[in-house]
């Protein structure tokens, strides 16, 4: 090999790319990635999220580390495949091969300077790159981005660039022009960036059960070619705190060297194969026998006889001019025959099955639980990803359809052939076109098949018909247009790509931002919201709008791309005389009947949305109504409600309701009250408003309805404010599809009195108008702030009574606090009277066409269609009310019920009596080896009866945990009593990883400080106050502890001061039965921060032999506490399994598998459930383990950085040594506190 013309080719490459336009557009994309990220929008999300709280800069090593490997992945393997991928399919469609021969430059030497000079090209982009970035994060740093700018350190940039960059750029270099050489074939090269991209994205990044074997992980963070899920599992996944990733270097330890090393090598490798390959291919580079001539003669056949020609009339030819249709037909079985011949097409389809089907059947749902799949959920969540992927498909085979001809050097002959241009287009278009509906049939069957897997929800092909056909095809029909638009105005390969590629992120950016509104989706990414109640009711209208908007951008695009398209060389003067203005004006006004209808559809899509509920309008009022009243009337004191007395008619096919009612309002300050406030809603119609029987004009400040009484009211005097209006819910469109939090449609009704959606709300509502143009941070509380009368989290002053009168069609089941107490059915409507039987906070109205399964005092409305979980549900409810009256306080009202609504919201709420599940909580709902998730929302919503009705929380830090986390500790302790020790402990690890993953360490506060306004408030307000509960009831016993919230409850039920946290330990102190460990553990857990983290060191077991030749084992090692807290826990030597498992399925073998549905004992056994201490129901008494369960233990206490020798004496021979055992105490990093020998 001679260096020198290595050399030479080296520059002459570095020269040629650096002119082309696939570089400049790389770095421009680069330079736009820098300068966006430079604003902190990706960043680790670390610190503290208060203004002046120190932030996780996005300069440090960790930070630019987890940016650069980001862009690496998204940007570079892309550009980097394409660079070398092409480089020398180019040369051959340039015809530069063929003069190989003819040089002294050997194939070797080729091979090697184009694939040098191509990585030349590529570190001169990865240095302007880098540079970019510096000048973009320390040069001119925007205000708004100080805070997670930290100091400048070279070393910081270089060691990414060096450990992430270059390992990913030498590999996919290097395989990349090997697949290029070897095939030649375009395709296979876009196919490799593609599939990196959906391998480390949707793989090795977010594949990381926490049953995941340690080793596996390993294996799985080695072969990631970024070197992504290396970092994030080693030191992003639990947070660290921003002092560490703002000043630490990054550890690199012995596995991700090697594992970069060796992408380096096989990168080389790939070359050195591909320079052999190449040079043994070309012709001349062998010899070839005299009997291969002959058989490549084209004058002898196959047996070597001469071949003698026909005569040109043979061939039966005959010239005439083909029609439209006629050329579009020969057109597109060309293109059939060349598509069917395209390998890359066999490794496209296939891999788009994987990642449609594959993501879009493991979803989740309320505290992460896994969620059952119906035909229509199916459909809608995997359109995104089909229409992705096939995007990206259609521009590979649309471009290089469309360079075909150019490509293979028979341009000037097929453009000069009489087939029309329209023809030429729509015969390359249909031929694509088919390859889409080729994988929308594949992932069909795919998806029918996922479903019968299921063996649970009817298989229907409607909703993919629906979704897929009228949705997702016309998406399809503007994208092929607007490539073959861009690919006619450009006629360059490269800039095709960008352009396309370009739209396709730019769009997703806006998506992601939550700036794209309905109009403008084209895609319609996150537009679609699916229910099995009624299909896409909200927003039928405006998908009907924007789908003719796609058509009609489609045929406009089409017909613009054939009259632009190049079928001619390019005429200087031609182009002139088109682009003079009379020429220009006539194309223009040709073209303005195929603009008339995008231009329509879309000006009307736009101001529905626009004027709709979401829209600017609507955001200008929320908007002024803050402005108006957020000085005056923040923490305005308000009066008690007494009395809601409402008469309410609705029309659920009209979105329409008109009400009529009265609130009747107390003074109980000690000080007089001069005003009232209600909070209106604007849109409503006909509004009227009377005080006390006489009609009255409020002040209406921007929606605050302003009421000044004759006189203050004193203490305890009270005024009756009466309203009639009428209104629709929600008014107009929706911004980008999607759905809605209250709704009154032909599907179900929620209506709450959280809003003032159907009426007034009393007071100011605070958050209201609240963006981030005018955020704040949440209000400095004193430490004793509850002290004296603390207003409600959530509800009145105290509690009040209502009389609900609903007027719905008569095949509609309407609902509402309370009892009921009347029903009337009059000319096909249905009138229904509800009144609290005891007096609530808050109410709702929600209803219906629903099937209804009655139990115990009990009663749960659902669609008929869902009736997969309802029994286990029913149990579930039936155990809540009898257990929660036991341990917490008497249920107070007749029925406890549950009501099911459409799925255009995805939440649960807890109204007394009223409880409402969204149909993907709850009801579709799929238990799994991670937690019994059906038991456990139903457990927790149940227990909002009492943790947020019965007993309100106050308003302040910790108020909520009364709620939440007071759920979760309810719903911990229904599961030990009616499904046992494993369920129980299958759900304290379940919310334990919650809380690992999502906390927030520099952010996060003490229990008694936490108010949900900061990054981790909501795993530390729901798993971590349920486990706090947990611990406290271990540290002062079940009876003492149950005797403690029992008095808690009925002293604060119907006080107008509301506890929170400092009350309800108060409260307990005195029923502690050792009143110093009580101190102890409040202080640290609920006053401090922290979690304790323990390690197992030197483990070793040895066989010490026990009397009379009986089998007796040591087991020593050392206990570890990396984190903080001290508290007793148990260390255990074990054998075999403690739980059996409910089949086959292999899991964690300390995580208890859950009950599987269709094991549910019936009703009368799980309310008979013995004791936890006691053996399990019958159901599981029958699976007997394999391998009988043995364990020895001993308890061990260690605070904060403390280690302790421990030795366990056994029976038996251990096979593994862990912590914690039963699940009693929270910790990080439970599934590295395992040994196993």
């Amino acid at each position: 090999m001679n260096f020198g013309r290595v050399f030479e080719l080296v520059q002459l490459d570095l020269r040629r790319n650096l002119r082309r336009p696939l570089y400049w557009i790389w770095v421009i994309i680069l330079g736009l990635f820098a300068w966006g990220l430079s604003s902190g929008g990706l960043r680790i999300q670390s610190g503290d999220t208060a203004v002046g709280g120190t932030k996780a800069f996005i300069t440090s090593e960790f930070g630019l580390a987890m940016t650069f490997a980001v862009v690496f992945g998204l940007v570079y393997s892309f550009f980097v495949a394409v660079a070398a991928g092409m480089t020398v399919i180019q040369d051959e469609e340039d015809k530069v091969t063929q003069l190989l021969h003819s040089t002294p430059l050997t194939p070797r030497e080729y091979v090697w300077g184009k694939f040098l000079g191509v990585l030349a090209s590529i570190l001169v982009v990865l240095c302007l790159h880098v540079a970019l970035a510096m000048a973009f994060n320390h040069v001119g740093v925007d205000a708004d981005a100080a805070d997670y700018i930290g100091p400048f350190a070279l070393g910081n940039y270089l060691k990414p660039v060096i450990f992430f960059g270059l390992p990913l750029i030498l590999f996919m270099a290097g395989m990349a022009f090997a697949v290029g050489t070897v095939t030649r074939k375009p395709i296979l090269v876009f196919f490799l960036p593609v599939g990196l991209l959906l391998l480390c994205e949707f793989f090795l990044w977010e594949w990381s059960p926490d049953w995941l074997d340690p080793r596996l992980n390993k294996a799985l963070m080695a072969v990631d070619p970024v070197g992504f899920r290396w970092l994030l599992e080693t030191w992003l996944k639990v947070d660290r705190g921003a002092d560490f990733y703002n000043t630490q270097p990054i550890e690199l330890g012995l596995l991700f060297p090697l594992s970069r090393l060796g992408f380096v090598a096989l990168g080389l490798f790939f070359m050195t194969w591909t320079s052999r390959r190449f040079a043994n291919s070309l012709r001349g580079a062998r010899k070839v026998s005299k009997r291969s001539l002959e058989r490549l003669d084209p004058a002898r056949d196959g047996a070597g006889r001469a071949v003698v020609p026909s005569p040109i009339s043979a061939l039966g030819m005959r010239q005439a001019r083909p029609g439209f249709v006629r050329g579009l037909i020969h057109v597109a079985l060309a293109e059939f025959r060349e598509l069917r011949s395209q390998p890359g097409l066999y490794l496209f389809i296939p891999l788009i099955i994987l990642f449609t089907v594959g993501n879009s059947s493991f979803l989740l749902g309320a505290f992460d639980t896994s969620l059952l799949l119906t035909p229509g959920v199916i459909a809608v969540r995997s359109m995104s990803w089909l229409t992705t992927l096939v995007c990206f498909l259609l521009m590979f085979y649309m471009v290089e359809s469309l360079r075909r001809e150019e490509a293979t050097g028979i341009r000037s002959i097929y453009y000069s052939t009489p087939v029309g241009t329209g023809a030429l287009l729509f015969g390359k278009a249909l031929a694509n076109s088919f390859v889409a509906l080729v994988i929308m049939g594949v992932t069909l069957a795919s998806s029918v098949a996922v479903l019968a897997f299921q063996k649970t929800v009817p298989i229907t092909l409607e909703p993919f018909l629906l979704v897929w056909g009228l949705l997702l095809v016309p998406t399809f029909l503007l994208w092929c247009a607007f490539v073959s638009a861009a690919y006619a105005f450009t006629g360059s390969r490269y800039t095709t790509y960008a352009i396309a590629m370009g739209a396709l992120a730019y769009t997703g950016w806006k998506v992601a931002l939550g700036e794209l509104s309905l109009p403008y989706n084209w895609v319609l990414w996150g537009a679609l919201q699916w229910s099995d109640m009624g299909v896409f009711e909200l927003t039928r209208d405006d998908l009907i709008l924007n789908r003719l908007t796609a058509l009609g951008l489609a045929l406009f695009l089409t017909v613009l791309t054939v009259r632009v398209f190049p079928r001619r060389m390019f005429d200087a003067t031609r182009t002139i005389v088109r682009l003079r203005p009379r020429a220009l004006a006539l194309t223009g006004l040709r073209l303005v009947p195929f603009a008339a209808l995008p231009l329509i559809t879309g000006v009307m899509l736009s101001n529905r949305v626009d004027d709709g509920f979401q829209g600017e309008t609507a955001e200008k009022r929320a908007k002024d109504y803050w402005r108006k009243n957020v000085a005056t009337y923040t923490d305005a004191r308000i009066p008690d409600t007494v009395a809601v007395d409402i008469d309410l008619e609705l029309e659920p096919s009209e979105r329409w309701f008109q009400v009529k009612g009265t609130y009747e309002l107390v003074n109980r300050e000690a000080e007089p009250l001069r005003q009232v406030l209600l909070t209106a809603n604007p849109t409503w119609e006909d509004l009227a408003w009377t005080m006390d029987g006489e009609a009255i004009e409020p002040e209406d400040r921007e929606g605050l309805m302003v009421f000044t009484p004759p006189a203050p009211l004193a203490t305890g005097d009270g005024v009756v404010i009466g309203f009639e209006h009428s209104g629709y819910v929600p008014r107009g469109s929706t911004k980008n599809g999607g759905g809605a939090w209250e709704f009154i449609l032909p599907s179900g009704i929620v209506l709450t009195s959280f809003r003032p959606s159907f009426v007034p709300v009393v007071g100011y509502v605070e958050g209201r108008g609240v963006d981030e143009d005018n955020r704040h941070d949440s209000r400095e509380y004193p430490d004793d702030f509850y002290e004296g009368v603390t207003a409600s989290g959530f509800g009145s002053g105290a509690p009040f009574s209502t009389r609900v009168r609903i007027t719905a069609p008569e095949e509609y089941t309407m609902n509402s606090v309370g009892v009921l107490v009347s029903e009337e059915v009059a000319d096909g409507r249905k009138t229904v009277v509800w009144e609290s039987d005891h007096p609530v906070g808050f109410f709702n109205v929600v209803g219906g066409r629903w099937a209804v399964h009655r139990g115990d005092g009990t009663a749960i409305f659902y669609h008929a269609e869902h009736a997969y979980n309802i029994e286990e549900m029913g149990v579930a409810l039936d155990a809540a009310r009898k257990f929660y009256s036991e341990w917490f306080y008497e249920f107070p009202w007749s029925e406890l019920k549950l009501s099911e609504f459409p799925a255009l919201a995805g939440y649960a709420q807890g109204f007394a009596t009223n409880i409402t599940f969204s149909e993907n909580i709850g009801f579709l709902t799929k238990s799994d080896a991670k937690a019994n998730a059906v038991f456990l929302v139903t457990a927790h919503e149940s227990a909002h009866q009492w943790w947020g009705n019965i007993l309100e929380p106050g308003k302040g830090p910790g108020g909520n945990i009364l709620s939440e986390g007071a759920a979760h500790f309810s719903t911990m302790l229904l599961f030990e009593e009616v499904l046992g020790p494993r369920d129980r402990i299958a759900f304290s690890k379940l919310i334990e990883a919650r809380y690992a993953k999502k906390r927030r360490v520099d952010s996060e506060r003490p229990l008694v400080k936490i108010d949900g306004t900061r990054g981790g408030d909501e795993t530390v307000t729901y798993d971590k106050g349920g486990w706090v509960f947990w611990m406290l009831l271990q540290r002062m016993g079940r009876e003492h502890t149950l005797a403690g919230i029992r008095s808690f409850i009925a002293f604060y039920k119907a006080d107008r001061d509301h506890p929170v946290l400092q009350d309800f330990v108060a409260h307990l102190r005195p029923f502690a039965p050792d009143a110093a460990a009580f101190d102890d553990f409040v202080n640290q857990w609920f006053f401090d921060v922290v979690v304790p983290e323990y390690e197992l060191v030197d483990v070793e077991r040895e066989n010490v032999g026990g009397a009379n030749g009986a089998e007796r084992w040591e087991v020593t090692l050392r206990v570890k506490n990396k984190g903080t807290s001290r508290m007793p826990i148990e260390v255990a030597a074990v054998r075999g399994d403690r739980f059996p498992k409910a089949d086959e399925e292999t899991v964690d073998e300390e995580t208890p598998r859950a009950m599987d549905p269709a094991t549910v004992p019936d009703e009368d056994a799980i309310l008979a459930a013995a004791p936890a201490d006691e053996p399990k129901p019958e159901a599981n008494e029958a699976e007997e383990p394999k391998d009988p369960y043995f364990d020895s233990r001993v308890t061990v206490t260690l605070g904060a950085g403390e280690e302790l020798e421990v030795t366990i004496t056994c029976d038996f021979e251990p096979e593994r040594v862990l912590v914690d055992p039963d699940a009693l105490i929270l910790q990080l990093g439970r599934d590295h506190a395992i040994f196993r020998f």
